[in-house]
């Protein structure tokens, strides 16, 4: 079993579908998470009045756009794009920490599909060992927070206009996922190139 394999732990499915609701997770695991690529995204899709498609993922490749570890964010329905937060890490083991912080915050994530479909985030997570995630997760909000004072915050060319990223505090999920503090730092930082 690869060292940064989470997945099969953390989730009974990686794969869910009804008629309003799509999740999907996948992780390209890896050895040693600074010598290869490693990620680990999760696709959501609802239909209520309309599509709404977003994209969570946290992951390191190896191409010279983005050759450091970092958060994707994919919000193009919702009219903000995708954006990318950088993240530093000191080592493998702060890395791990990280990502088992995403899986924390993604249960609020499918918690919020709850009133689209019921019972979702337990036919997805192994709810007992995700519970037990919340320092992870407070972890992760707190190198995201590093990353935004260090301006470290990347808006795609086709995502919204910097002076709309008030948007930002309008949407729960990003709220709930990314934290308040962390949301009114990405408002207010200049974006990096």
């Amino acid at each position: 079993m690869k060292q940064f394999h989470f997945s099969k732990k953390y989730f009974n499915s990686v794969r869910f579908e009804d008629a309003s609701v799509t999740v999907k997770v996948t992780e390209r695991p890896s050895f040693d998470v600074f010598e290869e690529e490693y990620s680990l995204r999760v696709m959501t899709t609802q239909v209520v009045e309309q599509l709404v498609h977003r994209e969570y993922a946290i992951e390191q490749h190896h191409k010279p756009k983005h050759d450091f570890p970092h958060s994707q964010f994919h919000f193009h329905t919702e009219e903000i794009g995708t954006f990318w937060i950088m993240l530093e890490f000191k080592d493998s083991k702060e890395y791990e920490t990280a990502i088992l912080g995403f899986i924390y915050k993604m249960k609020g994530v499918l918690r919020q599909l709850e009133k689209h479909s019921s019972g979702i985030s337990e036919k997805i997570l192994v709810l007992e060992l995700v519970d037990g995630l919340s320092e992870q997760g407070k972890f992760l909000e707190q190198k995201i927070g590093e990353s935004i004072a260090r301006h470290s915050f990347e808006l795609a060319k086709d995502g919204m206009p910097r002076e709309k990223l008030n948007k930002l505090r309008n949407n729960p999920l990003l709220v709930e996922f990314l934290g308040e503090k962390n949301i009114a730092g990405i408002v207010g930082v200049k974006e990096q190139k």
